[in-house]
């Protein structure tokens, strides 16, 4: 083979290996749209999509909404997508941040700063959870560890009091039952093992119903699926109004009893839409302020105030801006910050020392306490929920 063969060969190698390398890429690039939820309004005429495509080596994400005039744009940053949760309302962050959590209402097609509760179906409490980090000292020789918390809040919708009434790092679930009666499934430390219990909020009361895990229930029929704490985990039937159990009569009942069924993904949304090249609309964003706190005149609106081990927890950043206070962090032997973390307060009059042991943490915000605002110098503090919140 001549020495003209073999270059043009291993140039028509090299062509072909390039193409290959170019060509996922360039199909990549124009990929479909993969649409995760939909909200379809057709007496108004709202159509929005929370999508994403694959652009190059990157995805883009975004809300889509249809136009008057059938063309179509995308909400601006940073709202990429939303779920629907039940609360008739369309979730666009999560929950733990209080002063970041964004919903759309589609009544008032506006963006709401706002943390919906899943509201009893009384409507007269509602419930929510939160997760925060927390570092837990070890006992020697053990280190310690970040832990995941788990806080559930409960809201009279009556008061608009909020307060925190479990806390904890193992698994823990909570459903509304019927009226407000919370469903509850977790592990009991003082059992020592999984436990289905009810609770009731307007009481405190509690009422121990099994000795196992909830795997699913049917609220209309009136059921639980549950295992014992047993090593044979055989799927059991709980009655919730005779209070009496049987065991599942195979994978048949379990689909009769617990159908699991999603309503299909309806999309109207052009595939060959290109998401990066999109125009972006500007949907109006409202803040609303679940609390309004008064300190010695001055109205703050607050996202988030409760009610925790006797004493109320107000959020630090939303006063500190309103009072023209000073924050500090000061220095830390710490690698860790989270496990020792000294915050200063500087106030006109007064200053205060925020830790760990003084302070409450969650979504990445301090709160402090009312008590906390008088040694700041502050003497009338009045909290006042937001009635239309």
């Amino acid at each position: 083979m001549n020495r003209a063969l073999k270059t043009t060969i291993r140039l028509g190698m090299t062509a072909s290996v390039l193409i290959a390398l170019i060509l996922p890429l360039t199909a990549h690039a124009a990929d479909k749209v993969q649409v995760y939820d939909t909200y379809q309004d057709e007496v108004k005429g709202i159509e929005l999509y929370s999508v994403s495509q694959l652009n190059g080596d990157h995805f883009d994400a975004a809300v889509i909404a249809r136009q008057a005039d059938g063309s179509y744009a995308k909400w601006q940053e940073p709202f990429h997508s939303f779920v629907q949760d039940g609360s008739g309302l369309l979730r666009l962050s999560g929950y733990d941040d209080p002063e970041q959590s964004y919903v759309y209402d589609v009544k008032k097609e506006t963006i709401i700063r706002k943390t919906p509760y899943t509201v009893s179906p009384d409507g007269k409490w509602g419930y929510l959870e939160r997760s925060r980090y927390l570092f837990v000292p070890g006992v020697k020789p053990y280190s310690g560890h970040v832990a995941k918390i788990r806080d559930y809040y409960l809201k009279n919708m009556q008061t608009r009091a909020v307060s925190i009434y479990n806390s904890t790092e193992r698994r823990f679930d909570a459903f509304w039952l019927n009226g407000h009666t919370l469903l509850e499934n977790g592990y009991l430390e003082t059992a020592k093992q999984n436990v289905i219990r009810t609770y009731d909020p307007a009481t405190g009361e509690r009422k121990e119903l099994l000795k196992g895990s909830l795997y699913n229930w049917n609220r209309a029929k009136g059921i639980l699926l549950y295992v014992k704490n047993e090593p044979q985990r055989l799927p059991w039937i709980y009655d919730l109004k005779t209070g009496t159990s049987r065991l599942l009569d195979g994978n048949s009942e379990m689909k009769a009893l617990f159908p699991y069924t999603t309503p299909p993904l309806v999309s109207k949304l052009p595939q060959e839409i290109a998401v990066n090249e999109l125009p972006v609309i500007q949907v109006p964003v409202l803040q609303e302020d679940e609390y309004f706190v008064n300190v010695d005149g001055t109205s703050i609106g607050i996202p988030a105030a409760f009610a925790k081990e006797g004493a109320t927890w107000l959020p630090v950043k939303p006063l500190a801006a309103a009072l023209g206070w000073n924050l500090r962090l000061q220095p830390q032997e710490s690698s860790y910050k989270a496990a020792d973390y000294r915050y200063e307060l500087a106030g006109s009059s007064a200053s205060l020392v925020l830790t760990p042991s003084n302070s409450f943490i969650t979504g990445g915000r301090m709160y402090l306490t009312r008590e906390q605002l008088k040694q700041m110098g502050y003497s009338s503090i009045v909290l006042t929920p937001n009635l239309d919140y």
